[in-house]
């Protein structure tokens, strides 16, 4: 059964991370290294607001009966195969649950540039998954 109340809930706590870390401000990179608390912050908000979109995701496919994803990218397909995600930004989508497990599991270290790119062009795109798992939840 869909609840609702419960993927709103996570919606609304990637929206308090977005928030969060627009309380920051880094203006440059090598200012992004120097200020490793900083760093660290907006890391680990965007590590958790992944990790909202994937239970989001994951609680889509089990309540409206989809097939079982293998892995937590394959669960951005299923939806985008349902009608629920645009084509075009299922590889966004993926990308960020890809470097979601590079900052979980530490391979190698992080590429700052990586995070600071994310933290200055992309959050755009937690506002994107938001928008189109609202539309989704108004049609049904």
């Amino acid at each position: 059964m869909l609840d609702r109340e419960l993927i709103e809930k996570k919606l609304r706590r990637i929206e308090e991370f977005l928030r969060e870390i627009s309380l920051v401000k880094v203006n440059t990179l090598e200012d992004f290294d120097r200020e490793i608390i900083v760093k660290r912050f907006i890391e680990r908000n965007i590590e958790l607001a992944v990790e909202q979109m994937v239970d989001i995701c994951k609680h889509l496919v089990s309540s409206l009966d989809l097939r079982e994803p293998q892995t937590y990218s394959e669960c951005m397909d299923i939806l985008k195969e349902a009608g629920i995600i645009e084509n075009e930004n299922i590889e966004t989508y993926k990308s960020m649950i890809r470097f979601r497990n590079l900052l979980i599991h530490g391979y190698n270290g992080i590429d700052s540039s990586i995070t600071y790119g994310i933290y200055r062009k992309r959050l755009d795109d937690f506002r994107s998954f938001i928008r189109e798992v609202r539309s989704f939840l108004l049609k049904k």
